[in-house]
């Protein structure tokens, strides 16, 4: 059984034809293109209409191969069990490491504290540290990811699906975890005493 969930069974051809005897209609479907000034989704109705068989555009298509997998295959919970298990742990790494990042600096914290600067521009400085270290870590992220898929496709292997929306989705994924991040620092330095920098 594959991971895709299609057995496969390798025997003779006699022994096939048994196994899978041949069918009435021996064609799944008909490759067709539309002539130039013709819209795909016109001609893909009106071919429904004419011949009482299911017509699809490309994009059409697409999204059926996609919803076949997702809801015939053990792929979607999988890689989704993959995602959430990345998205866990990238948050909190990225959490504890900027939590610690504020704790080993909280004698500096506390000097700017000392000298008048006001939590509010402390809570925007950590902010604007946590989101740039986010952007340049996500901006690393895309930029190789698409090396990657530059490198498949020259050499003849079929580069990943990356549809726009994707990327959208992991940048606002990845806002949440620095604002999430940023947030637990920002509670120490509100509750933070000034006088820390005189301390031993």
């Amino acid at each position: 059984m594959a991971f895709s969930g299609n057995p496969y069974v390798f025997t003779t051809y006699d022994q096939a034809v048994q196994y899978a005897p041949g069918t009435r209609k021996m064609l799944s479907c008909v490759l067709a293109g539309a002539q130039p000034g013709e819209e795909p989704a016109v001609v893909a109705r009106r071919i429904s209409r004419a011949t009482g068989l299911k017509a699809c555009t490309k994009s059409e298509f697409l999204c059926m191969t996609v919803w076949w997998f997702i809801k015939n295959t053990g792929i979607p919970i999988a890689f989704g069990a993959t995602v959430m298990l990345g998205f866990v742990v990238g948050l909190a790494i990225s959490s504890q490491r900027f939590y610690s990042f504020v704790l080993e600096n909280l004698r500096n914290l506390g000097a700017l504290k000392a000298m008048g600067a006001s939590d509010r521009v402390l809570a925007r400085m950590v902010m604007l540290q946590t989101l740039t270290v986010g952007l340049i870590g996500y901006g690393c992220g895309v930029g190789l990811a698409m090396l990657f898929g530059m490198a498949l496709l020259k050499k003849g292997m079929p580069p990943f699906f990356l549809p726009w929306q994707l990327p959208l989705v992991t940048l606002a994924a990845i806002l949440f975890i620095c604002w999430l991040a940023a947030s637990l620092g920002i509670r120490k330095i509100r509750s933070l005493e000034p006088a820390v920098v005189f301390r031993g």
